[in-house]
């Protein structure tokens, strides 16, 4: 159970940063449910060529991405460098015990250097260098440098640089840069003679995961044998500096980590060791006592909780299923509708339940037995409370 002590790192001048990183996780959970939604349609258009003994699996269209869905992207990586930002000039103004002028304001950013001589530059800027907080040596500066792309041995993959090139992008030349990618195919049954078409052919350099195009060849298989694939295709965002394409979500998710869970907490306290900021505020409604709120947030991050509504999404789908067939045969749309009334924890969590004891007949009929006896008492409620409402009228 979290206490205010938990957040006693988070001194009053930075509580500014909570409705900001609140405000980012309501943004990348639109951008979950929204490309939730892209996939869950089927966004490729598919078909079988044949071509002498073999069929080709071949893409002749892909639904166009939402245009909200890269814009949202935009905002939700702009609010998470304002984060940064933001944090950064109050400790600056917090420590020099004064506002800043104009003139100093201009010179506080988070810079995001590629190597050592840069970052000392940096410090040694003519207005920057003259604010103690700021010059070689100083607690703050110091923290700074501790965050900086150069401390990696990969720059690029670095997330301040990432931050940095995408909001560059995003303010400067165009909203975030999303394609539908290849990202695995699998078959139901293998064969020794199917081709799967990963990496794609055109793709010149393995690994940057090119976006598909109408043509591209997904697998080929002998004519006249039927093999069902499971094909993923999901939404990904291009790096501004190194042309990779990466899957939306999980950009979104190690950027807003780092940012909330590193980043701000080094800024602050110079470590990472304290207890995060929960992202999942709501910030609809004013809050009187901004730190008492941190108590009652939520502490799964929108990527994460997307993930699991993905997941939980399928397990409904497979669920009646399972309970429908024999021996224990219960009725699927009683099934139905008690499994779309739990919520996705449960959900999983009952998945998990089902695979751990499916190496045990006997177990796993008496557990199947149980949820068609949770099922039947759900529509049981369901039935005496509808003949109750009816009755009232």
């Amino acid at each position: 159970m979290r206490t205010l002590a938990d957040y006693g790192w988070l001194p009053d001048h930075q509580l500014h940063v909570v409705p900001t990183l609140a405000h980012v996780d309501r943004l990348i959970a639109d951008v979950t449910r929204i490309v939730h939604d892209y996939t869950d349609q089927g966004p490729l258009t598919l078909m079988e060529v044949v071509h002498g003994d073999r069929t080709q699996v071949e893409v002749t269209a892909i639904a166009p991405i939402p245009e909200l869905m890269p814009r949202l992207v935009a905002d939700a990586l702009t609010q998470l460098r304002a984060a940064v930002e933001h944090t950064l000039y109050a400790e600056v103004e917090h420590l020099l015990k004064r506002p800043l002028t104009d003139q100093e304001a201009r010179a506080i950013e988070m810079p995001a250097c590629p190597d050592q001589t840069r970052f000392d530059t940096w410090l040694a800027h003519g207005r920057r260098r003259q604010l103690s907080p700021l010059t070689v040596g100083a607690v703050l500066a110091e923290r700074i440098r501790t965050l900086q792309p150069f401390q990696r041995r990969d720059v690029d993959d670095h997330p301040l640089r990432l931050l940095a090139e995408h909001t560059n992008l995003a303010k400067h030349r165009t909203p975030a840069v999303a394609a539908t990618r290849l990202g695995a195919v699998h078959p139901d049954r293998q064969h020794p003679d199917l081709t799967i078409a990963l990496p794609l052919k055109r793709d010149p350099q393995p690994g940057h995961g090119l976006p598909l195009q109408p043509g591209d060849v997904l697998a080929s298989g002998p004519r006249n044998t039927r093999i069902e694939l499971s094909i993923y295709p999901p939404v990904c965002l291009q790096r501004p500096h190194t042309g990779v394409w990466n899957i939306a979500l999980k950009e979104l998710g190690y950027l807003e980590d780092w940012v909330r869970t590193t980043a701000i907490p080094i800024l602050i306290t110079g470590s990472r060791q304290n207890t995060p900021i929960p992202p999942q505020l709501d910030i609809t409604i004013g809050h009187s006592d901004l730190r008492r709120a941190l108590l009652s947030a939520g502490t799964m991050p929108a990527t994460q909780r997307g993930a699991l509504s993905i997941q939980a999404t399928l397990a409904r789908r497979e669920l009646p299923e399972i309970l429908s067939m024999e021996p224990v045969g219960a009725d699927p749309k009683t099934i139905k509708d008690w499994v779309w009334s739990l919520d996705d924890a449960i959900v999983m969590r009952t998945m998990s339940r089902i695979a751990l004891v499916n190496s045990d007949p006997k177990a796993l009929l008496h557990y199947l037995s149980e949820l068609c006896a949770e099922a039947h008492a759900f529509q049981s409620r369901v039935r005496e409370t509808s003949a109750s409402e009816d009755e009232g009228t």
